[in-house]
């Protein structure tokens, strides 16, 4: 007999229409979040709107929030998410006023916070880019076409290695000090910025123009030290430590 899930999902029609709808899903074997909005989407209501690619934690577009925690709905099965530990200390995540939650029956589903909202689960990633570009995040060197352009050791790698693995996909948004400062830079884009300016292949103008960027008042300054974004990164990358690096490393030189 297949078990049968209840969801409870944020709606957002874009014009005012603010309102919570309930949905109840067969779920065999190895289900996701993701598969499940799917199925809602085939089966219950074909305008539900929400953000995937990739269907394998890589791409990070499937970003949203799950019982209150920023999460990849592809990389959470529907069997583990009630006692899946969840992170300590996270800030209260509202996005309008739900029914009453069963947290016990219930799966509750959000868009990202801190963004606003087009529709339902899909939030505007326009600013979120914009300051990722402030920040430079390429090479900017002369073209040369004789392997290898450049190289690197393999202790050099080790020290950018844990940031190159960030996807971008925004849950560290959920840092209380994006929700207060709109034109803070953000935590995915400062690790970015940190893993550009210790790249052994860098080089020192560039460094310096990366700093530039970090080291104004919205930047690494802003940052208050909540460590929200270390424990809700799906990859590791411990942007809030990365963050602590640039002010301790960098911001004085």
């Amino acid at each position: 007999m297949v078990e049968i899930q209840k969801f409870l999902i944020y709606r957002n029609s874009g014009n005012g229409d603010i309102h919570y709808d309930r949905f109840e899903v067969p779920v065999p074997k190895g289900m996701s979040i993701l598969d499940a909005l799917f199925y809602i989407q085939d089966y219950f209501d074909s305008s539900l709107a929400f953000r995937y690619a990739c269907r394998g934690a890589i791409c990070g577009s499937c970003g949203m929030t799950i019982d209150k925690v920023p999460l990849l709905a592809c990389r959470i099965q529907i069997s583990t998410i009630k006692t899946a530990k969840k992170p300590i200390n996270l800030p209260e995540l509202k996005f309008g006023d739900h029914p009453d939650w069963n947290q016990e029956t219930e799966i509750l589903i959000e868009p990202l916070p801190n963004m606003t909202i087009l529709k339902d689960l899909v939030v505007d990633m326009k600013p979120f880019w914009s300051f990722y570009k402030e920040i430079e995040p390429f090479f900017s060197r002369e073209w040369n076409d004789t392997a290898p352009e450049s190289t690197q050791s393999q202790s050099q790698m080790k020290k950018i290695e844990q940031l190159v693995y960030c996807i971008l996909c925004g849950l560290c948004w959920a840092c209380p000090v994006s929700n207060k400062n709109p034109n803070y830079l953000g935590p995915a884009q400062l690790a970015k910025a940190e893993r550009f300016i210790s790249d052994s292949r860098i080089s020192k103008e560039k460094q310096k123009i990366i700093v530039s960027h970090i080291a104004r008042e919205d930047a690494v300054p802003a940052c208050e030290k909540y460590f929200v974004c270390n424990r809700v990164c799906p990859k590791g990358v411990m942007p809030g430590t990365a963050i602590k690096n640039l002010r301790y490393e960098w911001m004085d030189k």
